[in-house]
């Protein structure tokens, strides 16, 4: 079987060179996975194992993503059409993003031998089992562990991925090789640096001890990218990445694995690495005369030392490190060195950056305690002014020197801080509690780990003034707060810190709701009462006590109040930040408040100098883009008269031809006005025929009314019989059809039936459930068990009741025992730091017998004298045991008493738990008897109510039928009586029949006299309207005469239109140029005008710009000045000796002179290529070459880092402003006996030189527990973690 293993293809962009929009460095990852395609298509192998980090940006999803997801889709089908398994991997999420995997899921959700893997699980292969661990997100397992430390999150996240990893094993079958992929550090690789990975407080690992017990035949790792067989773990291997990245990867191979079983032997591979074309990495380290050889134009000179001989750099991604001197930095051309590197053949020059940076500076005269003009004055002479400079710059400064004064927060508040009391409730372990420090002076805090120790003394501290949880971030995965106690019940906590700043007490308050809702409340004691001091909001309340402080959250960590995560914060900060931490300490804020004044000034002239020359350039512009307007103006006016002469005979000719045309128009309107008329005659004329012919019409509809005169009259007379007749039947009709009273009656039988037949089916339902209900035998015995229950009940609460005394006295047998426990562990603790002390007692006081030094007792060495006294205090030693020994006595003897007396108490409280479990037993079968009783009594109760309905519904069935019989007789009655007018309702409807079709002869009947009168009308109506035709047809013959006698006047009318508009069209296109002359003449005039104001305005604007310019390069200046690395760094440079003089002695007296710490200031470039002065760190150990802090030893950093802390501590404590009056501290991790004792010399030092500080000192050693005479404990308790002090 062979196995083609690889991981961190990191598919995507990076830095460097493009061609025709192709990033070239994307090309050589490609260039690197066709490589390991090809391979793969050689050696055929049966598994394909991807161990994550696919792609390079995880949360990037744009066009060039997709072309990222598109080349990964193609390698993996291509290496699935050559293998018969194919895994991919997810790896960190930063990498493998969720969109791009979701992808590749989607697309080859079709293919039967690829898995996309995101959640562990065990896949199930012919040839081997497969446990795939990916990569993911911390934050999955925080909902799991709340509140834990970043050290503690990632243990407890490492111990999660070691059962997994166990887990999974189990999962994989008998008899098959189990194979681990996994995207995660193991312990002991080799990391990119060169440095072996060992502990896992600084991200989460795979333990050892996990992947030793679950025993894998082979582990496929992804994540680092060196690739390696590991040598602690069998068949254990990191494929490293397809292709080289950065710098780290320099001179290291790149490519992936293919492991093959040995013959026979399916537990055992031969791996093979196989190389890929990767791009090399390569870093050339110039010297300051390589530096000074370029500037003196040797560029080929340093070229061929490097690489010219032997053409190293083609092809390569290159870089220079150099170091040299401020000024050479400024005269350095690194363009032509680049240039110089590209023409030998380098791919791509990746950088020329400073490494180091010397520089001198004159410290004369310059502190934080000198009045800032004359540290600006100071400043302004180092740096060469002339003095008409310098005094005008100061000028300048001193607004800005008095406005930052007056905005200064730290020069309002000053003196001593201490705690005074913190107060907690749900607060991560706590529950509730309060402490009050006014005792404390130099204590230990002690407890198991996970107590809450760092959580009350440190975190609520910390949280109350700053809330910056130890988690990194203020919510968890539910929007939970992080310091929030960790149970379902909680709805909100909070955080009361008070403390005094000088003569001032002040007191913060913070409360967050289980939501996130916040309350952040400030106040003061004033006379015996708190004031509030908060801000309108919470924004505004936190600046106010930042402002109250007057420093950051990294300066108290720094100095007040150090974490044992934070033992390198210092150290490990950032070069330029850790001036920033000085700055602050010295008080040097009112600088940066100068620097920003300055450069709020500064912006504020520089915007306008450029306004004003973007107006001078815009008015230089407008005057070239205007021309010669007076040329133009003299052109134009000739333009003007010859048209106007064009214009004057156009309109001569236009006058001649409207003359003709009026007259022409005149005769065409009245022949219009004269056929109008006909037109409306002809109308009237119509109009009068159709007249006519209505008149006509209407006597030919008389005419053949008047014909049926004889019938009219009969059909009338028919009508008035039977109109008599009709009344005469009317009455017998009517009484006929009234009806309602019987079908009243008949609707009334309907629904007294329907009743009756309800009521019958009641009483038989009800009859049947009686006799169910009745038929019952059980009831007796039903009674007798229940009141055995009501008994058996009352002895249980009895037994109840009991219980609870007991508990009440078991719960104080065990205080008394836990008190009695405490009190001997604290004597035995006792004795084991009497022991220890004695033990180093007599360490020291051997030195007096192996010193060699005649007169011990008078010799001056501070080694002699020290053993001295070890003597002394060894020979009190028996003294103090027997003291000891009578008060461990005393305390016992009382508790021990107690604790007997509530074992007795315990004793005589007569309970027995068998008896209350027979109880409860006998209970629970008897409690259905209780239910069976219930139930009995209702049905009782049931059956009494039903023989009252039933008799109800008798009663009912009686009356229903009674009232049937009425109402049937009534009916039969009244049919009888309405059978007598049945011959008057026939005969009656007959004639009205008969009279409804004779209707309309009557209305004819009426209408004949109207007819009559209408015939008559319309004859003289014609006549008329003959008269009228005649009349209109002579005056038509008149006006028609007199239209044909016009139409001759308006001959050619319609050619002197046509030329009227061809001439009016002349005349206007005339006049318009003649106006559009006349316009462009006035432009011009007011053109020629602006350009004479614009060219003064230039004027004007040369003479401000001149003027801001000196403005813009002074307040520059004095921004450069009031900067980190203008005055306050000079002054920070005069603190260095102190800080390492303190420093040293602290490191000195841990480690014996052996170690010791140097500070050195340089001048780096931050990310917008500037330089920042910057403070670097360096370990000297005696014998050995000074090393960066970074790359000392676990131990050796925490003794340089405790060291540095507590020289910090001091220095702020010896300033003016805010001095610290506590120190709180956790136990420094890797320190030696030697040290720790070193360490508690250092505390005591600190507080011997400043006797009110408060020292409090985590620790669980207790060795270092018996230097410190004051002591404090954490237990954890049901209801919470509680101090016992």
């Amino acid at each position: 079987m062979k196995i083609l293993h690889t991981a961190d293809w990191h598919i995507g962009t990076f830095d460097g060179p493009e061609k025709d929009g192709v990033n070239l460095r994307a090309l050589d990852t490609q260039r690197c996975l066709e490589a390991m395609v090809e391979k793969a298509r050689k050696e055929k192998p049966e598994l394909v194992l991807i161990s994550g980090d696919i792609f390079h940006l995880g949360k990037t999803w744009s066009d060039r993503c997709c072309n990222e997801v598109v080349l990964a889709m193609r390698i993996i089908g291509e290496l699935a059409a050559v293998s018969e398994n194919v895994i991919v991997m997810r790896g960190t999420p930063n990498h493998d993003g969720e969109g791009p995997f979701k992808v590749l899921k989607a697309h080859f959700a079709a293919y039967s031998n690829v898995w996309v893997v995101t959640e562990p699980e065990v896949i199930n292969t012919a040839y081997a089992d497969v446990a795939v661990l990916p990569g993911f997100d911390a934050g999955v397992f925080r909902a799991q562990f709340p509140g834990l430390g970043k050290d503690e999150e990632n243990g407890a996240i490492s111990k999660e991925l070691g059962n997994i990893v166990m887990g999974m094993r189990l999962q994989c079958r008998p008899g098959k090789p189990a194979i681990l992929m996994a995207h995660y550090t193991v312990p002991g690789c080799n990391m990119e640096s060169g440095q072996s990975q060992m502990l896992m407080q600084f991200e989460p690992v795979v333990p050892l001890e996990s992947l030793e017990s679950a025993d894998y035949d082979l582990v496929a790792l992804g994540h680092i990218h060196r690739p390696q067989t590991l040598k602690n773990i069998r068949n254990a291997f990191y494929s490293g990445s397809i292709n080289a990245n950065n710098f780290n990867d320099e001179g290291q191979e790149r490519g992936f694995w293919i492991h093959e079983s040995l013959l026979f032997d399916t537990w055992n591979w031969d791996s093979t690495f196989h190389k890929t074309p990767y791009r090399e990495f390569l870093t050339y380290h110039f010297t300051d005369a390589d530096v000074t050889a370029i500037i003196q134009g040797k560029t080929d000179e340093v070229a061929t030392n490097y690489w010219r001989w032997n053409g190293s750099i083609r092809e390569k991604i290159v870089r220079v490190l150099y170091e040299c001197s401020a000024e050479k930095k400024k005269a350095f051309n690194t363009s032509l060195l680049k240039n110089a590197m590209y023409a030998d053949g380098a791919f791509w020059v990746a950088g020329v950056t400073p490494e180091r940076i010397t520089e001198s500076a004159n410290r004369e005269n310059m502190s934080e305690d000198t009045d800032p003009e004359e540290n600006l004055r100071t400043y302004l002479e180092e740096k060469g002014f002339a003095d008409a400079d310098a005094e005008r710059l100061i000028l300048k400064a001193r607004p800005i020197i008095m406005e930052a004064m007056a905005d200064d927060a730290s020069g309002a508040f000053f003196g001593l801080f201490t705690p005074i009391e913190i107060e907690v409730e749900n607060y991560r372990t706590y529950a509730e509690e309060k402490f009050n420090f006014e005792d404390i002076q130099f204590c230990t805090i002690n407890g198991a780990n996970g107590v809450g120790k760092s959580s009350l003394f440190m975190d609520a501290i910390m949280d109350c003034l700053f809330e910056q949880p130890r988690e990194g971030y203020l919510f968890g995965e539910n929007k939970r707060p992080t310091w929030l106690r960790n149970d379902e019940s909680v709805r909100s906590g909070h955080i009361a810190f008070t403390f005094s700043l000088g003569q001032h007490v002040y007191r913060v308050v913070r409360s967050r709701q289980k939501s996130g809702k916040i309350t952040l409340n400030l106040s003061e004691m004033v006379g015996g009462a708190w004031e509030n001091r908060s801000g309108k909001n919470t924004n505004d309340t936190q600046n106010e006590i930042e402002k109250i402080l007057g420093i950051d959250s990294m300066t108290f960590k720094s100095c007040a109040l150090i974490m044992q995560d934070q033992y390198g914060l210092f150290l490990q900060a950032k070069k330029e930040e850790r001036m920033a931490v000085l700055g602050n300490l010295l008080g040097l804020g009112i600088y940066a408040e100068m620097e920003k004044i300055s450069k709020e000034i500064f912006s504020d002239k520089k915007r306008l100098s450029d306004s004003k020359k973007n107006n001078m350039e815009l008015l230089g512009k407008n005057i070239l883009a205007a021309g010669r307007p007076l040329e133009e103006l003299e052109e134009i006016n000739r333009s003007i008269a010859v048209v106007e002469g064009q214009l004057k005979e156009k309109n001569l000719e236009l006058q001649s031809n409207m003359v003709l045309l009026t007259t022409k128009k005149e005769a065409q309107e009245r022949r219009n006005k004269l056929l109008e008329g006909i037109s409306i005659l002809e109308q009237k004329k119509a109009a009068t025929e159709q007249n006519r012919e209505s008149e006509r019409q209407v006597i030919a509809d008389c005419d053949v009314l008047i014909s049926q005169e004889t019938e009219i009259s009969q059909k009338a007379e028919r009508y008035h019989l039977l109109e008599q007749r009709a009344g005469e039947l009317s009455r017998g009709a009517t009484l006929y059809t009234q009806t309602s009273e019987l079908d009243r009656i008949n609707q009334d039988i309907v629904v007294a039936e329907s009743e009756l037949q309800l009521n019958q089916k009641k009483r038989e339902e009800s009859d049947g459930q009686l006799r169910q209900l009745e038929s019952r035998t059980d009831a007796e015995h039903i009674r007798e068990k229940a009141a055995l229950y009501s008994s058996k009940k009352s002895e249980l609460d009895s037994m109840y009741l009991k219980r609870q005394e007991y508990d009440a006295a078991v719960r104080r047998k065990e205080s008394a025992a836990y008190a009695y426990d405490s009190k001997k562990a604290f004597f035995n603790e006792q004795d084991r730091a009497l022991n220890t002390e004695e033990s180093s007692l007599r360490k020291r006081t051997e030195l007096l017998s192996d010193s060699g030094c005649i007169d011990i007792e008078n010799a001056g060495c501070r080694f002699l004298a020290d053993a001295i006294q070890a003597k002394k205090e060894l020979e009190a030693m028996p003294e103090r045991r027997a003291r000891l020994g009578k008060e461990r006595e005393t305390a016992l003897s009382g508790l021990k008493e107690k604790l007997d007396a509530e074992q007795e108490a315990v004793k005589a409280v007569e309970y027995s738990q068998e008896a209350m479990e027979a109880l409860k037993v006998e209970c629970t079968t008897l409690k259905r008897y209780e239910e069976e009783l219930a139930k009995l009594q209702a049905d009782e109760q049931h059956i009494a109510l039903l023989k009252a309905s039933i008799e109800n519904i008798q009663s009912n069935i009686a009356k229903a039928e009674e009232r049937l019989c009425k109402l049937k007789r009534e009916a039969e009655r009244l049919t009888e009586e309405r059978e007598k007018y049945k011959e008057d309702y026939i005969s009656y409807h007959q004639a009205m029949n008969e009279m409804e079709t004779l209707k309309s002869w009557l209305e004819k009947e009426r209408e004949l006299p109207v007819v009559r009168e209408r015939r008559a009308n319309a004859i003289r109506r014609i006549a008329d309207l003959e008269q009228q035709l005649t009349e209109l047809e002579a005056e038509i013959a008149d006006k028609q005469e007199q239209a044909d006698a016009e139409a001759g006047a308006t001959a050619g009318m319609d050619e002197l239109v046509v030329k009227k508009d061809d001439l009016s069209g002349a005349v206007k296109l005339l006049t318009d140029r003649i106006k559009e002359l006349q316009v462009k003449t006035g432009r011009l005039e007011e053109k020629a005008a602006e350009i004479k104001k614009m060219q003064a305005n230039i004027q004007v604007l040369q003479k401000e710009v001149n003027e801001l310019s000196v403005d813009v390069a002074d307040y520059e200046n004095l921004r450069m000045a009031f900067s980190q690395d203008g005055i306050p760094h000079q002054i920070v440079r005069t603190i260095l000796p102190k800080l390492s003089d303190t420093a040293n002695s602290i490191l000195g007296q841990m480690t014996g002179g052996q170690l010791g710490v140097d500070f050195r200031t340089e001048k780096i470039l931050n990310s917008n290529k500037k330089e920042k002065v910057a403070l670097d760190i360096f370990i000297e150990e005696y014998g050995k070459t000074s090393l960066p802090y970074l790359s000392k030893s676990g131990g050796e950093k925490v003794k340089a880092s405790l060291s540095v802390i507590l020289a910090l501590a001091e220095i702020k404590s010896s300033k003016a402003g805010i001095q610290f009056g506590m120190l709180f501290i956790d136990e420094p991790p890797f320190l030696d006996s030697e040290g720790i004792q070193a360490y508690c010399d250092a505390l005591e030092t600190i507080r011997l030189r400043y006797p009110g500080i408060k020292i409090m000192a985590i620790t669980h050693d207790p060795t270092m527990k018996a230097r410190f005479p004051q002591n404090l404990d954490i237990i954890k308790t049901e209801n919470g973690s509680k101090v016992i002090y």
